[in-house]
């Protein structure tokens, strides 16, 4: 099942920080895609998408004026030799995923970053979610590397996978 027509993706506010939240909370919980321990609140979510820098963005995938997912651009560090790197996530329902939302919202999330004249965009993915892989393979990322035992939940060592895609950006 591919997106419908009435898909639109858009800027975050304040007043999504609940189905933000929500869709985020499913990955924390499946232990799956995300290192955070604990579920999120909407007030944190909140917190978080008021307090983004004017580089950084969260995105809102809509269908049919129902949150389907989102994702984020954001600093990759606040160290001055990497104001131009930035590292993206990607959220989807979980009843929604494999239909191509992801993908649609990573192109909005590169071309946000490459608006916000950001060069490098890195993505860290659990090792163990290829269709994540595969996913940012396809839209121009490559991988750099695994880091081996770098997240411990519930008992288990977690691999990531690092990869990277490179903007045409001014050099």
């Amino acid at each position: 099942m591919r997106p419908s027509d009435d898909t639109r993706i858009r800027r975050a506010t304040t007043q999504d920080a609940e189905a933000v939240a929500a869709i985020l909370n499913e990955s924390i919980l499946k232990r799956d895609a995300t290192m955070l321990g604990d579920p999120v609140s909407a007030l944190e979510m909140a917190r978080r998408i008021g307090g983004l820098h004017e580089k950084e963005t969260i995105l809102i995938l809509e269908e049919g004026g129902v949150v389907r997912g989102w994702g984020i651009v954001r600093f990759y560090s606040d160290r001055l030799g990497y104001a131009r790197t930035c590292e993206t996530s990607v959220f989807v329902r979980r009843e929604h995923t494999g239909r191509g939302l992801g993908s649609r919202i990573q192109r909005a999330l590169l071309e946000a970053a490459r608006t916000a004249d950001f060069h490098h965009v890195v993505a860290r993915i659990w090792t163990a979610n290829q269709r994540s892989i595969a996913m940012h393979a396809k839209l121009g990322f490559t991988v750099v590397g695994t880091q081996r035992d770098v997240g411990y939940m519930d008992g288990s060592w977690i691999d990531v996978t690092i990869m990277q895609c490179l903007l045409e950006t001014e050099r």
